[in-house]
């Protein structure tokens, strides 16, 4: 077989044989080189002629005539492989992947992972669609909402996946198996990369901002957020107005301010005057007045209804003798 360096030829023509070589690599070694053997013998052919012209002028460039060869030779062009030829290269890249000493390493761990693979398919064979039906309850899901429902067909989930993967399924049958599991798979990363970028949340709902510390403009919170007022009731139920309330290091109570209202109506804060003048933030309820420069008066309420609340029924406390006789012991008038 002549080889693209052979002797006998100048070194330009060795060099142009050797780029018609690389433009015909994809092709059989044998077929490859009856193509070089006709060209090397061309190449001595012009070097007998004597001309000085160069081989790139006479030949045409290396691609064009290797293009020009494989036609001759009623070859397929540069990257166009028959079917065979093709299915034939990707066989022998799979050999090598499989003869490589990661891929056993690989096919050793996939055995011993195996039982863990089918516990985790049982899983998600009833978590996958219950998140795509939007009843997601992580640890156990919630088929239908129940939470029961999911505590039985998971484990009947697991167990029926657990024996799949023991028995022997024809080569068909465990490709489907295996290729209906990497869907399952991809689909629940999928489903738990999107929870995690997006928290979730109620559609056409905003949730209120609840402060866990007392800041700012808010000095008093609860569990519910920022408390702007505090309803005070007798205990028979009487509402009460102007109640002065102190913490139990006798320091007046304060609330944060009240900014939204039910009837987007703008209020300003009234709060009472003591005798010199000075407001009095800590009495209760807060009163709060229109303020005609944000809102039409006609259009908003005058006052604001306390809420309807659920109050305990406390029972008649009957005079002891002590009351009765007062702190002294001298009856009262």
């Amino acid at each position: 077989m002549s080889s693209p360096t052979a002797p006998g030829l100048t070194q330009e023509a060795r060099d142009y044989l050797a780029d018609v070589d690389r433009e015909l690599a994809d092709l059989p070694a044998e077929e490859r080189a009856a193509l070089l053997e006709d060209l090397e013998l061309h190449l001595a052919a012009l070097a007998e002629e004597g001309d000085d012209c160069p081989v790139v002028i006479r030949l045409g460039s290396p691609a064009a005539y290797a293009e020009e060869l494989r036609a001759a030779a009623g070859l397929p062009a540069r990257g166009a492989l028959a079917p065979s030829a093709r299915l034939a290269e990707l066989r022998r890249v799979a050999a090598e992947v499989r003869a490589h000493p990661l891929a056993g390493e690989v096919r050793r761990l996939w055995v011993e992972l195996r039982p863990a693979w089918w516990v985790l398919r049982g899983y998600l064979v009833v978590a996958v669609p219950c998140a795509l039906a939007g009843q997601w309850d992580f640890p156990v899901p919630a088929p239908l909402g129940s939470d029961e429902l999911g505590v039985l067909m998971v484990p009947a989930a697991i167990a029926g996946s657990v024996v799949l993967g023991r028995r022997e399924l024809a080569p068909l049958a465990a490709r489907l198996l295996t290729g209906a599991g990497a869907v399952l798979a991809l689909v629940a990363f999928v489903l738990a990369a999107d929870r995690t970028s997006y928290p979730s949340y109620d559609a056409g709902y905003t949730y209120p901002a609840v402060y866990d510390q007392a800041v700012g403009e808010h000095p008093l919170v609860s569990r519910y957020g920022p408390v702007t007022d505090v309803l005070p009731y007798a205990a028979d139920g009487t509402p009460l107005e102007d109640v002065l309330l102190y913490d139990q290091d006798g320091r007046p109570l304060q609330v944060g301010f009240q900014e939204w209202w039910a009837d987007g109506c703008a209020r300003v804060l009234r709060q009472p005057l003591a005798a010199d003048g000075v407001p009095v933030p800590h009495a209760f309820p807060q009163t709060y007045a229109l303020d005609p420069a944000f809102g039409d008066p006609a259009l908003c309420d005058a006052t604001v209804a306390r809420p309807e609340v659920s109050l305990p029924t406390f029972p008649e406390q009957v005079p002891t003798a002590a009351t009765a006789t007062g702190p002294t012991g001298v009856a009262g008038d």
